[in-house]
């Protein structure tokens, strides 16, 4: 059987004690092997119960402390619920819900008209919402929203949300009336990067509430007949560009709205120039409640200038330079119910003359246009006199139109005819019995008097006014009738 650990313990000593007797090498040879023969008796027998025995060298070297491990990247997550909230033409907002751990957004863009697929940053965030400006209208883009967070000014990424959009069209730069018949007809100028059009008409017979009437595809097509209209009604249309993308996903434009009236067209009129001013006449509109006159000196201007509104069915303009030539627009308005609604018109050149009647009166006479009821005396080329004023009664003792000289002047003096007698203070007689004179039985001029109430055929003029020509006036001053 084994034997103890005791046992082992006391050979040890045991040669201990033999090392420290002897002196000579021959005696530790001796005792190393007696050693020797104990060793492995220990060996052999207690080999179970061996216990190793350090060195006596000092003190142990300590064991080395483990590194640390580094800490791992940060994690950023994915922003989501990308989209857009506005609705403009050069440019688009966009928002997202914030992505975990994420401390800015890098946004990038890509046109899917110009860029060829290339995407291009164009906005580093902090927050959730990005407005990208200066964009073209009408064209899809797609944009990459890429989350990240920096760490000892390392930038870590997360996932990117993907988002696809587009502006809205530019709105029509045009809309005009081309027809206000039996049919109204509407027009615009073509809408860049629009693939067709939204045509919406409200009237009192849709109670005034906007419906499609047409949808009109490609870009080709820039005009709209309604042929379901009835006269005197009024119709007012919406044109909406469109542009579809992305699995028919339609984007449409601010809509640009006219009122057209069925009936109100444009008026054939006669036009002319005499005396450096434009004369106008036409027929009556029987829904137009009035008429407004303009001019340009180019036929496609954008703009006219306002020359002057009439009831009448007739106009003539204030002087104007001579020789120039100049375009003429007469443009019935229905005005009523709450609404002012313009009609159609025709263009009409003319060119300015100061002749009339195959003369040229120069520049010092007196001119009176019959339709209007008014006169104007030229002194010089300035503007004297311009007055309303009342001439021969229509139709059966009208003041004879032409072109006459001053040729009797009086102070103080009755005029006389059949039944009549009236005593006036100045007098200038132009054609036979027919005069310039004032006239203190009346209490109002212009207008419609003479259709009703008017002279023997003499020009009645208010009394200042019939002073101040006398006064600046001569024999054979010229007096122009038209």
């Amino acid at each position: 059987m084994k034997r103890t650990s005791k046992r082992m313990i006391a050979v040890l000593l045991a040669v201990m004690v033999i090392l420290g007797s002897y002196a000579s090498l021959g005696a530790f040879a001796a005792e190393d092997d007696a050693l020797n023969a104990v060793a492995a008796e220990v060996t052999e027998d207690n080999a179970a119960d061996a216990v190793e025995v350090p060195e006596a060298v000092g003190d142990p070297e300590p064991e080395p402390e483990p590194e640390p491990e580094p800490d791992p990247d940060p994690e950023v997550g994915k922003p989501t619920g990308l989209g857009k909230t506005s609705r403009a033409c050069n440019n688009i907002t966009l928002v997202w819900f914030a992505a975990n751990n994420a401390t800015g957004y890098e946004i990038y863009r890509c046109s899917a008209d110009y860029d060829n697929g290339a995407y291009r940053k164009v906005g580093d965030v902090a927050g959730t919402t990005f407005n990208d400006v200066k964009l073209v209208a009408g064209c899809p883009y797609w944009y990459r929203v890429v989350p990240y967070t920096v760490k000892d000014g390392v930038r870590y990424y997360g996932t990117e949300a993907q988002y696809k959009t587009a502006t809205q069209p530019q709105k029509l730069s045009s809309l005009t009336r081309a027809r206000c018949s039996d049919v109204n007809e509407i027009k615009w100028n073509r809408v860049y990067k629009c693939s067709g059009y939204k045509v919406l008409r409200s009237s009192v017979e849709s109670g005034n509430k906007e419906v499609l009437v047409a949808t009109i595809n490609g870009n080709s097509t820039t005009r709209y007949i309604d042929k379901n209209v009835r006269g005197g009604y009024t119709y007012t249309y919406n044109v909406v560009p469109i542009r579809v993308l992305y699995n028919n996903a339609v984007f449409h434009a601010s809509g640009t709205r006219i009122a057209l009236m069925a009936g109100l067209c444009a008026p054939n009129f006669n036009i002319s120039s005499s005396l450096y001013r434009v004369s106008l006449n036409w027929k009556y509109n029987r829904y137009a409640t009035r008429y407004d006159v303009y001019y340009s000196t180019d036929p496609n201007a954008k703009a006219y200038t306002p020359a002057g509104s009439t009831t009448s069915n007739s106009f003539t303009t204030g002087k104007l330079s001579g020789g120039k030539k100049l375009y003429f627009r007469v443009y019935p308005i229905y005005k009523g119910n709450g609404k002012t609604v313009t009609g159609t018109a025709h263009t009409k050149l003319v060119t300015v003359t100061g002749n009339i009647y195959g003369r040229n009166p120069g520049s010092t006479y007196i001119e009176i246009n019959i339709a209007q009821q008014r006169m104007w005396f030229y002194k010089n080329g300035k503007l004297v006199v311009d007055t309303p004023v009342v001439t021969g009664t229509r139709y059966s003792m009208d003041t004879p139109k032409g072109f006459y000289y001053i040729y009797q002047r009086a102070r103080n003096t009755v005029l006389t005819g059949p039944g009549y007698a009236s005593p006036v203070d100045y007098w200038m007689a132009f054609c036979g019995g027919c005069g310039i004179h004032d006239a203190s039985w009346r209490s109002s001029f212009g207008g419609n008097i003479y259709t009703y109430n008017g002279s023997h055929g003499c020009v009645n003029t208010p009394y200042s006014a019939v002073r101040t020509i006398y006064n600046n006036t001569g024999y054979d001053t010229p007096v122009i009738v038209y």
